[in-house]
């Protein structure tokens, strides 16, 4: 089954980075010169996604100047001739199609939201990818794990997959953890374990809530019920449901999972990003 769509959620009120939330998107934080969800989009791209649907906050609009354009900084760029940042702002714009979705306030809160506001959107007959867009998975070698999860999960047949990504045991109890089952080479989810005990952790993979689901695993988003220990409507509830009766792939990454949308994490991604730039790397050494 084809995948060339990607939904990518963004109508979160980053809490986990105020007070700068306040005024900026949490997606659009800078990881060097590029906003962190260039990052996710890249990876998406490179799994040959071709159409990428945003799910917004109401009267957002800082993702549609980036994506789409913002005609009073490109007609400054051309006044000046500004040739450069302006074909770096045109290859951003031709690279995909970028759509915007809100999702209105009283939609309810969690993962499993925006992909009943985008599901209407969404091609027929095809898987899609669904993501956040404040997290993304790095390799040096230029490697696109999103595209070997793709492609992972093609080669199976399954209905859906899921990227996982090994965790030492003393950090389990901070996630989600995969339940697996090995079959024919590949893994396959049996459930998630939200933040074990110790000592009643399933395998060392945790979820990263990164997904590729097809039409079949729609159902099972439809009739989500609010998790009571959340009070959110959880994706990865649905996905819990849908292994009991579908096959869902699990892609383990090996890759530097980049959680930016946490202030620890997001200075974590500056530095890993800037250490692999050979002009940046030497500014990330601490001379007093």
């Amino acid at each position: 089954m084809k995948v060339t769509t990607a939904v990518i959620a963004t109508a979160g009120f980053g809490s986990r980075m105020l007070p700068v939330t306040a005024a900026v998107q949490k997606e659009l934080l800078p990881v060097l010169d590029r906003p962190i969800i260039d990052y996710v989009v890249a990876d998406c791209l490179a799994a040959g996604v071709t159409k990428v649907i945003f799910v917004i906050s109401p009267n957002s609009h800082g993702l549609q100047d980036y994506y789409v354009g913002n005609p009073v900084l490109e007609s400054h760029l051309k006044r000046y001739g500004k040739s450069a940042a302006l074909k770096k702002l045109n290859q951003i714009h031709a690279s995909a199609t970028y759509s915007f979705v809100e999702q209105p306030d009283d939609a309810g809160y969690g993962t499993g939201v925006p992909i009943r506001i985008a599901a209407p959107h969404l091609p027929k007959n095809e898987a899609f990818i669904y993501c956040s867009g404040d997290a993304f998975a790095y390799r040096s070698d230029g490697v696109s794990e999103m595209k070997l999860m793709v492609d992972e999960f093609t080669k199976t047949g399954a209905a859906g997959a899921v990227m996982g990504l090994w965790m030492p045991d003393h950090e389990l109890h901070r996630y989600g953890v995969l339940d697996l089952e090995s079959r024919r080479g590949h893994q396959y989810l049996r459930g998630i374990v939200e933040k074990p005990e110790p000592g009643q952790e399933p395998s060392n993979i945790i979820n990263s809530a990164l997904f590729v689901m097809t039409p079949q695993l729609l159902p099972f988003i439809y009739d989500l019920k609010i998790d009571p220990r959340h009070n959110e409507y959880l994706a990865t509830d649905a996905m819990t449901a849908a292994a009991t009766k579908r096959d869902i792939v699990v892609h383990e990454a090996k890759s530097r999972w980049l959680d930016a949308g946490n202030l620890a994490g997001w200075l974590q991604a500056n530095l890993v990003m800037a250490q692999a730039n050979p002009e940046l790397a030497p500014l990330t050494v601490y001379k007093p």
